[in-house]
């Protein structure tokens, strides 16, 4: 029963541990930074400074904005959405066309013009204290790389005068083989001298009103290819649609610096607009070249037929037979208009269908002419250019192995053919056409048998005469209209603002970072020291006693200087020192625990926890007080007691109870001269030291001592180490377990609660050595603190004791920091 209800207080125990644990009040929050504010004080220092250096190091990174608007009404945005429309006609799929023109906006295609517009593709810095400055305008020089390469190198370059500058540190790396090749050489180069290396050639060209700023400054130069050129910045610029309900584009440029970033936005709107207007004027200018081909041909052929013509007349020596067939023409000048125009129509068609049949204008826009009397043709001629060009929009920006441009191909090529065949149809059609009108021609041909031969001849030469002059002035007239639409053409677009942004930088975020470093160095010393209690599984202090066990405290002795040390005599009743105070409240008490014991044992659970320097200050302090008191070194193998009190003698505890010595008193030797504490050496080291404390002689011992002297005390050897400390507490009347602070494994408490509950040494209680000052609640400052509140002599020199002492640790942190 009594096993039983020691390990229902053991779980007890457990839970009340498992349940404290994890509670922290705000009083232990606040008692935590009163007393180490100073790792705190340091920790935010340290931190913010930190804080402030990476700010040091970084450049101010800047955001610009520009807005479009991308207009559809009609032209180019009109033909992207017939575009979509055929595409979805058709089962494709096909995006939004402001989307599309956000995708092409950010294309590298349109990245690259840029780069080569503004020569990004060199970039220029300086060191500025810690941070490294980015150069733009104001560059003292500007570096010309001749020929191209697939290198990335630079150098960096001194300004020595107006006239020339020295390179040094010059490298290069291949983008092919990736090699990279240093050298550390040195040069002097004039200003538009060539420069020849292994990564490349180059000038260097100085631009004087910023040349004398930066006399003898250094300059880094990197130079990219083109490619690298264009996948750096395009990671810079993003393009995205303001809103699904607008067709407005917002482009945005993050850099460094400011004009470099207005600059690239601006010149990529206008490289943006040129590819627009060249896109539209594709169909104007293939149509260009499809009239030039015609005027070409058809002028020619009226050429041959006014040569004839003369011929003719000079043969015949004729000057005007238009009076001859005046009767003919008024009676025939409608059908031959007529038959002209069908004709002028018939070669269009046939004109048409031959470009359409030629495999060299697969991918090219069929030319748009305003001859074709059918609508349905020009409408059909209309939607296949869209359709071509916003083809020809997506192999620049996918390539020809795109699955939507395999598709559109597919559609394209049916389109071409739909259209083919409408022509071949139209082309029947104006063919009967004509045929009737130059039936009726025939028939009135017929009724002028009786001219002469001549007279029909010149007017079938003038008809032909009329056919290529009407041509030749339609033609001439397209070439007009098509050279007029290419000097009016405009992209499909509208600024809506230009470039524009905040002065105060995006990155880095100096409160942010501050802020940042002042909460880390806020929260470094709560980790720091929450890491050291979770990781640290030693005794803390009196609550983990008071936690763990239900065993009486009979004090606390601080942590002192030299501890490792426990030599000498420490307790001082004049003075007013911390661990003379711990002594007299030891002192003070025993008389509550036990005001009759007299005969005292110290023991610990491992050597090194103070218990020898403890009870030999514990009995100096009885002593001042007129007690008589006598110290017996029970500690038979290491015999510290003797050895620090310089009693090492031949003679002593052992000699008394092997009985070579009957009487006690030979044994007995000063501690200190002129104090009332006495002390019994160990004596020799027998074989059977553990067999002597077990003989009656050591119970007579102790009886004859305690008629003798006011308090007996033992130092006896750790509990756990021997079982001397269990042999000796049958005749002590007060057990005093030392514990060293952060000496012993906390999770060992239980087991002395169990010792204590079996009771296995007399009137067992705890004595904690070693405590940190703290307000924590695991220090020894509220155990006798209380009562100093009236200000007395000697109270404020202890005051100032403690002040001074914390000043000098503080100092000290420091200079460890």
């Amino acid at each position: 029963m009594e096993v039983y209800n020691n390990e229902l207080n053991d779980q007890n125990l457990q839970s009340v541990d498992q349940q404290e644990e994890g509670v922290v009040s705000l009083r232990d929050l606040w008692d935590f930074l009163r007393t180490q504010w100073k790792w705190f004080v340091v920790s935010v220092l340290v931190c913010v400074g930190i804080a402030r250096l990476y700010l040091a190091t970084k450049n101010n990174v800047y955001q610009r904005h520009a807005v479009v608007l991308i207009k559809e009404e009609d032209g180019y945005g009109s033909s992207l959405r017939r575009a979509d429309a055929l595409m979805q006609i058709n089962g494709m799929m096909s995006g939004s066309g402001v989307s599309n023109e956000a995708y092409v906006m950010g294309s590298n295609m349109l990245m690259q013009e840029v780069v080569d517009v503004l020569h990004l593709d060199v970039l220029y810095f300086y060191r500025s204290r810690l941070r490294t400055v980015s150069l733009y305008n104001e560059k003292p020089f500007s570096v010309q790389f001749l020929g191209s390469s697939n290198t990335i190198g630079g150098f960096k370059a001194r300004i020595l005068s107006a006239n020339e500058c020295e390179i040094t540190e010059l490298y290069y790396q291949d983008t092919i083989d990736n090699k990279k090749v240093e050298t550390k050489e040195t040069r002097r180069v004039r200003f538009g001298e060539r420069v020849s290396t292994k990564g490349g050639d180059f000038v260097v060209v100085p631009e004087v009103e910023h040349l004398k700023d930066f006399n003898q400054e250094l300059i880094s130069v990197v130079h990219m290819n083109p490619e690298h050129a264009t996948s750096y910045w395009s990671a810079a610029v993003n393009t995205d649609v303001v809103s699904k309900q607008t067709s407005l584009l917002r482009i945005t440029c993050t850099d460094t610096n400011r004009k470099r970033a207005d600059d690239i936005i601006n010149t990529l709107m206008e490289v943006y607009k040129q590819n627009i207007i060249k896109d539209k004027n594709q169909v104007s200018e293939n149509t260009a070249r499809f009239i030039e081909e015609r005027i070409a041909l058809v002028g020619a052929e009226l050429g041959e037929v006014e040569g004839n013509l003369a011929s003719f007349k000079e043969r015949n020596r004729l000057i005007d037979f238009n009076q001859n067939a005046n009767a003919f023409i008024s009676r025939s000048t409608d059908a031959r208009k007529h038959t002209v125009e069908l004709e002028s129509q018939q070669v269009v068609v046939r004109y048409l269908m031959d470009y359409l049949k030629s495999s060299a204008n697969g991918n090219n826009l069929v030319p748009s002419l305003g001859g074709l009397g059918d609508n349905g043709i020009q409408n059909q001629i209309a939607k296949y250019n869209d359709m071509m060009l916003e083809r020809n929009r997506l192999v620049q920006n996918s390539g020809e192995s795109s699955i939507t441009v395999s598709e559109m191909d597919t559609y394209l090529k049916a389109m071409r053919q739909t259209l083919l065949a409408s022509m071949e149809g139209y082309a029947k059609s104006v063919d009967l056409q004509v045929k009737q009108a130059r039936k009726e021609e025939g028939e009135l041909s017929s009724s002028l048998a009786s001219m002469p031969q001549q007279e029909r001849k010149a007017i079938d030469i003038s008809r032909q005469q009329t056919i290529k002059e009407t041509l030749y002035t339609y033609l001439l007239n397209k070439r007009e209209e098509t050279a007029l639409q290419l000097a009016v053409s405009e992209a499909n677009i509208r600024i809506v603002e230009r470039p524009y942004g905040g002065v105060v930088p995006i990155s880095p975020r100096s409160n942010i970072v501050l802020l940042i470093g002042l909460l880390t160095g806020l929260i470094l010393p709560f980790a720091v020291f929450y890491l050291y209690t979770l990781f640290n599984m030693g005794v803390r202090g009196r609550r983990d006693i008071e936690k763990f066990t239900k065993i009486p405290i009979l004090g606390e002795l601080p942590r002192r200087r030299g501890e490792d040390n426990d030599s000498g005599i420490v307790v001082n009743e004049k003075s007013g020192d911390m661990l003379s105070e711990a002594f007299r409240i030891m002192r003070y008490n025993l008389t509550f625990l036990n005001k009759d014991a007299k005969v005292i044992m110290f023991t610990s659970t491992m050597p090194s926890e103070g218990k020898s320097f403890i009870s030999r200050n514990f009995a100096y302090s009885l002593a001042v007080k007129g007690k008589k008191a006598v110290l017996v070194d029970c500690d038979i193998r290491r015999r510290t007691q003797s050895g620090v009190l310089g009693a090492n003698r031949a003679l002593g505890l052992t000699s008394f109870l092997s009985g070579q010595v009957n009487d006690y008193k030979e044994l007995l030797t000063t501690a200190q001269a002129g104090s009332n504490v006495m002390l019994l050496p160990a004596g020799p080291l027998p074989p059977n030291p553990t067999e002597l404390l077990m003989d009656e002689r050591m119970s007579r011992l102790v009886e004859e001592l305690k008629r003798d002297f006011d308090y007996v005390l033992l130092d006896s050897v750790p509990a756990h180490m021997m079982a001397d400390a269990a042999l000796l507490s049958r005749i002590c009347d007060l057990t005093v377990y030392v514990i060293r602070v952060g000496g012993i494994d906390r999770r060992y408490l239980p087991e002395l609660q169990r010792i204590y509950a079996e009771n296995r040494y007399n009137n067992l209680c705890v004595l904690l050595n070693g405590v940190v000052e703290s307000g924590s609640g695991y220090g020894y400052a509220y155990s006798y603190n209380y009562g100093y509140g009236y200000s007395t002599p000697e109270s404020r020199k202890k005051l100032s004791y403690r002040i001074r002492r914390k000043i000098k640790k503080f100092l000290r942190a420091i200079k460890r920091q």
